[in-house]
């Protein structure tokens, strides 16, 4: 009954919203996700890193979400700390201001003070969210259905969007899983100059409640403040950029809503991220192909290029690989034909994953999460160095990276590797 009244509610948002159609599809969805509530919100943001499901005049319409709700009550934030706590709850904290600093659609973040006089950040999921998101999830599962009886195709896209709303709903609604991916990335990034992971308090944190350090610095999003401090904005930008090599081509598990309002310039010049509710993760196949499709492109060995995409399982098996090296090749001299320090990583990958599209393969996610996180690191990378040569900083890494992963020792032993893990296996199942 919940889920026929809330389609009904969603069934009139969209009547009440139907005329900017005329005007733009794009800024009807934007509207029309916006007014329906916190889980839509969610829902648009997801779908701006998906232009395969929704295109990309959409995708991109979508990419300027505001995350940016009205804050729950004072009385609402006691109840969920007592609810977590106990009926002693404000002994957890020396100090505790119940009035929030931030307020998204999944949470809000408030700042405290331990007991030992450190600063924290308390993320506090909004009250009733898993319920809103499972009755959106109901809602959309009905009117997937209905719609399958005129079009199989919309409902198939329809089917896809709401496995990504019960996505969220599995890890972004349980602190416990941000947490965890905090805390993997800070130990990954522990030896990486420049770019710092904030400390998790597993003890004061529960399913419904986050704490995790203080970052005391200037966000991002205010980029005047940035640019008016006195650190050497190029250093901070080459640590921002081998920062995310190191996460994506060492550990294949990144960062991958690192917006500017999640990125914070510290005081000692370092820089801070939070949010961990969204990574992207690659496994090792997958990033050796990306690394040597990006050394194919730089080489232009168009034929190389087209190969990896064969053997990685980007294309159909059956693509010829010459008509394929011909693609790669519009792409690459488009873009690599200028001057390497202005080729765009992203706008590289965005013209690959067209390509495979073409080639009717389904994008991969983590695919698609990279390319989102490329974009990030670029912008922000030239909003601090204008000059930024990301090029110039890939090519020595990737090269040290590639002779200990792509190189004929490195398949040797990952070979050798493999037969033992295997061999692990077989002695375990007898």
């Amino acid at each position: 009954m919940i889920s026929f009244l809330n389609l009904f509610r969603i069934f009139f948002l969209f009547l009440f919203f139907a005329p900017v159609l005329l005007f733009s599809k794009e800024r009807f969805l934007f509207i029309f996700l916006k007014s329906a509530g916190p889980s839509f919100i969610k829902l648009g943001q997801l779908l701006s890193v998906r232009p395969d499901l929704v295109g990309e005049k959409i995708a991109n319409a979508l990419a300027s979400f505001c995350d940016d709700l009205e804050p729950f009550s004072q009385t609402k934030v006691k109840e969920i700390l007592r609810q977590e706590f106990g009926k002693n709850f404000e002994k957890t904290f020396a100090e505790f201001n119940y009035v929030s600093v931030a307020s998204a659609s999944i949470a809000q973040v408030h700042k405290a003070k331990l007991h030992d006089g450190r600063a924290v950040a308390v993320k506090i999921l909004r009250p009733n969210i898993s319920r809103i998101m499972r009755r959106d999830i109901s809602s959309l599962k009905l009117l997937t259905k209905f719609i399958a009886l005129f079009s199989k195709f919309l409902a198939k896209t329809l089917r896809d969007i709401f496995m990504l709303l019960e996505g969220v709903a599995k890890y972004e609604l349980d602190l416990l899983h941000e947490a965890s991916n905090g805390s993997k990335l800070r130990d990954d990034l522990k030896d990486v100059k420049g770019f710092y992971v904030p400390e998790i308090f597993w003890q004061y944190s529960t399913p419904k409640i986050l704490v995790l350090q203080w970052l005391d610095g200037i966000s991002f999003s205010n980029k005047k403040a940035i640019c008016e401090t006195s650190f050497d904005k190029k250093i901070i930008a080459q640590n921002f950029v081998i920062s995310y090599f190191n996460q994506v081509y060492v550990h294949g598990f990144f960062h991958a809503d690192m917006h500017p309002g999640n990125l914070f310039l510290l005081k000692n010049g370092d820089i801070g991220v939070v949010d961990f509710g969204i990574m992207g993760k690659i496994d090792k196949k997958t990033r050796i192909a990306v690394a040597e499709i990006l050394i194919g492109f730089l080489n232009r060995d168009y034929k190389k290029v087209a190969q990896i995409h064969l053997d990685a399982g980007l294309v159909p098996p059956n693509t010829n690989l010459d008509d394929l090296a011909l693609s790669c090749r519009r792409i690459g001299e488009t873009i690599v034909g200028s001057d390497v320090k202005d080729i765009p990583v992203a706008k590289l990958l965005s013209g690959l994953i067209a390509m495979t599209r073409e080639y009717q393969m389904d994008t991969r996610p983590e695919l698609l999460l990279l390319q989102k996180t490329v974009l990030v690191v670029e912008g922000v990378g030239m909003m601090l160095d204008p000059n930024l040569n990301i090029w110039n900083l890939a090519r020595p890494w990737i090269k040290e990276w590639a002779k200990k992963n792509i190189g004929f020792d490195a398949k040797i032993r990952d070979g050798v590797i493999d037969l033992i893990e295997m061999a692990k296996r077989f002695v375990r199942s007898v």
